[in-house]
């Protein structure tokens, strides 16, 4: 018990050190007089319960926490309390944890940099000038500025990863169905994923594992071949890959290869990132018209324009269009997964861009390279390192759907080396 850090301490360091970061908006929501009864409960408890007992928990609007803000960072649901926690909220409670606040996002989760909602930008800690990424990222922030240990965000296009990516933490997507996402705020039925976030892959896997043990019928095919065969898709160096970011993956894919990891320069010949990321957006703004039907279709509800014309777009897109796509990406998901019978990872940059100032537009292509594991249904994580500057850099680390504790595990490995 002796060695044991006070969480009564830490709870009153959050907010003492919250106060710091005011301008940054990185909370919407702050609940300090039940983190500090959790707090006090686990101070008297003699031995831990979980690897996550006493740790701090900041969690996306979009999720339900019980008499938190359920808003989705949409301003027509700013008064919207949830009355029940999500399952994975009910098992981060069972074991300790300490939901703390409620994190800025993007509108509908619908945007690249959270700067979209009514609460306003949410600021980068890194450095104020650069964007925080989206649509999670005022969890992002949350991790990188200290104030917590976990994180929970969503991911339908790489919302976890560019904000993980763009603040120098770890950010991680399961594979899309073993965390349900039905009790979500919605923008996409078929893409929100539930992720987390964190400062380090040991504080991810103990998490994850902890919700593996929760379920029975929870099935995760662990590789055991010790020796990783990586692919790096030849595409994304044909895909408007900033300078800095080419320089800084391939110092770190020599540094992988000192590890005698097996890399190989493959073409994963159907796979178009720009082509494919912008069918994948049709499919989630033709979802969100569907899921945000009443925000919609209300001429007086408060939905920003660009959320707005997006969903018109989408519920406008011909069910043939909608069809051919939906063809495609099923196609590009086989032949993808087919890959897997020869590599264990696929490799590459988490964004084509480190983060971008917040003065400039959103880059379009953002999410070229995130999109791929929402499509085909792989885990994936971003893993950050830094090589020139001060801003980070970072990795990310595909693997087969339903092989996320394999990923984890090996994720472990590679950030010893990045480090």
């Amino acid at each position: 018990m002796k060695n044991k850090i006070k969480s009564v301490s830490e709870v009153f360091n959050f907010f003492k050190k919250l106060d710091t970061y005011k301008n940054n908006k990185i909370f919407i929501y702050t609940d300090k007089s039940n983190a500090l009864d959790e707090a006090k409960i686990y101070d008297q408890r003699i031995h831990q319960i979980s690897k996550i007992d006493g740790k701090l928990f900041a969690i996306k609007p979009n999720i339900r926490v019980k008499s938190f803000p359920f808003t989705g960072g949409i301003r027509d649901f700013q008064d919207t309390i949830s009355n029940i926690d999500d399952a994975i909220i009910e098992m981060i409670k069972r074991n300790g944890g300490i939901i703390i606040g409620s994190t800025n996002m993007d509108e509908a989760a619908f945007g690249g940099d959270t700067s979209s909602s009514y609460y306003g930008r949410c600021i980068n800690p890194i450095n104020e000038d650069f964007s925080v990424g989206g649509s999670s990222g005022g969890s992002a922030a949350a991790i990188s500025s200290g104030l917590v240990d976990y994180s929970l965000g969503t991911d339908t296009m790489g919302s976890i990863r560019i904000p993980a990516s763009y603040c120098g933490i770890v950010g991680f997507k399961p594979s899309q169905f073993i965390f349900n996402n039905k009790n979500l705020k919605l923008l996409s039925h078929t893409y929100d994923t539930i992720g987390f976030m964190s400062n380090n892959t040991n504080y991810i896997n103990n998490l994850y594992e902890l919700y593996g043990k929760d379920h029975k019928n929870f099935k995760d095919y662990i590789k055991t071949n010790k020796n990783i065969k990586c692919l790096i898709p030849k595409e994304i160096f044909e895909d408007k890959l900033n300078e800095d970011v080419l320089t800084g993956f391939n110092y770190i894919i020599s540094e992988l290869k000192k590890y005698k990891i097996d890399i190989e320069i493959k073409n994963l010949k159907y796979w178009k990132p720009d082509i494919h990321r912008k069918y994948l957006l049709k499919i989630v703004e033709n979802e969100g018209a569907l899921n945000l039907k009443t925000l919609l279709e209300n001429e007086r509800s408060n939905i920003s324009k660009n959320l707005r014309n997006s969903l018109i777009y989408g519920k406008n897109i011909e069910l043939l269009t909608l069809n051919n796509i939906k063809k495609e990406l099923k196609e590009l998901k086989n032949k993808v997964n087919a890959f897997f019978e020869s590599y264990d990872l696929i490799i590459m940059p988490t964004t084509p861009q480190r983060a971008f100032e917040i003065k400039t537009d959103v880059p379009k292509n953002q999410a070229n390279f995130t999109s791929l594991a929402n499509i085909c249904d792989l885990p994936s994580i971003s893993l950050p390192y830094y090589y020139k500057g001060k801003l980070p850099y970072s990795l990310q680390l595909l693997a087969p759907n339903m092989n996320d504790h394999f990923l984890l595990r090996i994720s472990s490995y590679f950030e010893e080396i990045l480090q």
